[in-house]
């Protein structure tokens, strides 16, 4: 989706972007939003796709936009060698399927579909004001954080190194969690919820839930108001979230690529 190599080719989808004035927005409505930089992107509701940019006059005409196979993406220009600065972009469109944030900014989302899924890279935030999804997958790579409330009927999240999921205003209903590093995620559910932990992740779960945990480290599921059972297996490395590439700058990490998922070690017999 996002590939990146060095500071002179940046591209979502095989397009390196265009400024907004260029951007033909007269076609098919997107379903799935990409941010690749460090800036702003507040989404609002509507069945028009429409965009509008303030901020920095310098920023802006750094900003670049794409569109292509259902998919907005918004960077900075191909070159590198950014200012400082950020921009804030204003969308219109209907909720997404699909939300990626690569790099160091900020996506701020409604709601999304009900078949939803999220990607974060690097140290960037998403925030979903509210969620009614039957499936929810959410994948946090590196340090970045989601923020989301509302109900999801299942929830599969992978968090692979310090990232973070604070999730509790969303009541799930059934959850299975896989943690590699020192990430944590808390969310609440009546239901069923599994973690596998492998290093010193948290997870906080909310609520009357039955909990199932393996874990390798310091890792922890605490269920308040349900019950808890640990097994004795070693847990499977979970596999590294299928994150994209972040583009490269002087305000995003040289690289946003997931780290591996550690081999899990024999566990001992305490």
């Amino acid at each position: 989706m996002l590939t990146a190599c060095g500071q002179a080719n940046m591209n979502i989808n095989g397009e390196d972007g265009m400024p907004l004035a260029e951007l033909d927005m007269t076609g098919e409505v997107p379903s799935k939003i990409v941010l690749a930089g460090p800036d702003t992107v507040i989404v609002n509701p509507g069945e028009k796709l429409a965009i509008t940019v303030d901020g920095d006059g310098t920023a802006k005409d750094e900003l670049r936009f794409s569109l292509k196979n259902g998919t907005l993406g918004i960077m900075r220009k191909s070159q590198g060698g950014w200012t400082d600065a950020s921009s804030t972009v204003r969308v219109t469109m209907p909720n997404p399927q699909s939300a990626v944030v690569a790099g160091s900014g900020t996506l701020e989302l409604p709601g999304m579909a009900q078949n939803a899924g999220i990607v974060i890279a690097g140290s960037g935030t998403a925030t979903v004001k509210t969620l009614s999804a039957t499936q929810l997958s959410v994948t946090v790579g590196g340090a970045g954080k989601l923020v989301a409330s509302g109900t999801a009927e299942t929830l599969e999240l992978t968090i692979a190194g310090s990232g973070e999921a604070d999730m509790r205003g969303l009541q799930v209903d059934r959850a299975e969690v896989t943690i590699a590093g020192s990430g944590n995620a808390a969310f609440a559910s009546d239901g069923r919820v599994e973690a596998t932990i492998v290093g010193s992740g948290t997870v906080d779960v909310a609520g009357n839930a039955t909990c199932t945990i393996k874990a390798m480290g310091s890792g922890s599921l605490n269920c308040s108001g349900g019950t808890r059972t640990k097994t004795g297996e070693a847990p499977a490395a979970p596999a590294a979230p299928d994150a994209p590439n972040a583009p490269r700058g002087p305000d995003t990490p040289s690289s946003a690529t997931a780290p591996e998922a550690p081999a899990p070690p024999t566990p001992s017999e305490n």
